[in-house]
């Protein structure tokens, strides 16, 4: 479906999703492409495109496979019987599974909204004066004579460039029990991808005190630009199975592997664009009404395996009342590379090699016999790479 774009104006609203696969058309093929707009032409825009294309989809939140739902086998009654003890977070794995022929349905909703790279606002990114020997410059018709009586054919320009990359995502998930210790799950997440871009520019640009021009000439100007976009597409897939091995009397040690399948539209900031694998060890183990859980996980790029992430999550949930049960996560991810290739030209900010850290707080709260609702909020603990000022996610989810 064609992405709905619109200058100088901005689409709202989750209610978008009901209108999948409807919507209009238009002459710009992504919301990458935005930036390439010849109203930015020459402000070093397009540059960006790529970069925020490789990048974006990877700060999207994955809710666990791990049903807050757990049938343990009694073998005195032959039977499954239902847990009611801790819930699980909805962030992190842990080593319980359903049980066999169960059927866990879940739903979650996660709002994004990126707000800085590596420190720097996306609202107010200042184009750096020169990056190799090189500056953003207006030319100008013939030659301008500047203040000091010296004639010039262009002019430097100061931009301060406002991104605005937003994302809603609903994310169905299903979660079926093989055997006792074994469960699959599939998740589809649905999105709506926005993208928002004002430039304010000046010419000439202060920082160049020498190209300053004298009062009164109409070459000393002042503007505003904008274009935004939006579309609703479906995300990458994500296939998951876990295995548990090993239940002791202090730790339970479970294995999960995950396939990523490039499903969603990387230019519209929906999907990574690469067929990924996830292999993860998980650690955990319920204390009364208290299960801590370790996971190391990586994130293979099967395109690029020195692009591949290593990740890890350690935390633990408490049920604190009967029915609701709250966790806290601390989560880390190391790309062993650069998520895309280095800008030559990076007026506006580099793409890095980044270490990220974040806390996931949450809870879930159970509504019937097989039914919890769950909130969840994560919150980046350092600048590096893209980040949102805080992800809020809520889950509802039901097992049979």
């Amino acid at each position: 479906m064609a992405p709905c774009v619109r200058r100088g104006c901005r689409a709202v609203g989750l209610a978008s999703l009901v209108a999948l696969w409807t919507g209009g058309s238009s002459a710009w093929a992504s919301l990458a492409d935005l930036l390439k707009e010849p109203q930015f032409k020459r402000l070093e825009l397009a540059p960006i495109a790529p970069a925020l294309a490789a990048t974006v989809a990877s700060t999207y939140p994955v809710a666990s496979a791990s049903s807050g739902v757990v049938y343990a086998y009694n073998p005195a009654l032959d039977t499954l019987e239902r847990q009611t003890g801790v819930a699980g977070p909805i962030i992190g794995e842990r080593a319980e599974t359903i049980g066999k022929g169960q059927l866990n349905l879940a739903v979650s909703y996660s709002y994004v909204d990126l707000t800085s790279i590596n420190g720097d606002d996306l609202d107010s990114l200042l184009n750096r004066p020169r990056v190799n020997g090189k500056r953003i410059v207006f030319p100008v018709q013939g030659v301008v004579t500047l203040a000091d009586g010296r004639l010039a054919n262009f002019l430097p320009v100061r931009v301060v460039a406002d991104l605005d990359v937003q994302a809603h995502i609903v994310a169905p998930s299903i979660t079926y029990g093989i055997t006792n210790g074994f469960d699959v799950n599939a998740t589809l997440p649905l999105l709506r991808t926005s993208l928002d871009v004002t430039t304010h520019t000046q010419v000439p640009d202060p920082r160049f005190p020498t190209f300053a021009l004298p009062p009164g000439n109409p070459n000393a100007q002042v503007a505003s630009r904008s274009a935004s976009g939006d579309d609703v597409g479906i995300g990458d897939l994500l296939l998951r199975a876990k295995w548990v091995p090993l239940r002791g009397d202090w730790v339970d040690v479970a294995t999960q592997l995950g396939l990523a399948l490039p499903t969603g539209s990387r230019n519209n900031f929906q999907g990574t664009g690469t067929t990924r694998l996830q292999p993860t060890l998980i650690f955990s183990h319920v204390y009364g009404r208290f299960e801590p859980l370790v996971n190391v996980d990586i994130d293979l790029n099967t395109n690029d395996v020195s692009r591949s992430v290593v990740g890890w999550a350690a935390g633990g949930t408490a049920q604190v009342l009967n029915r609701l049960s709250v966790s806290a996560v601390f989560l880390g991810r190391h790309e062993l590379a650069p998520l895309a290739e280095p800008l030559t030209t990076p007026f506006f900010f580099q793409i890095e090699r980044n270490d990220q850290y974040a806390a996931s707080v949450g809870y879930r709260w159970r509504l019937a016999a097989s039914g919890f609702v769950s909130a969840n909020a994560i919150v980046p603990l350092n600048d590096q790479g893209l980040h949102a000022a805080v992800i809020p996610t809520l889950e509802l989810e039901y097992a049979f």
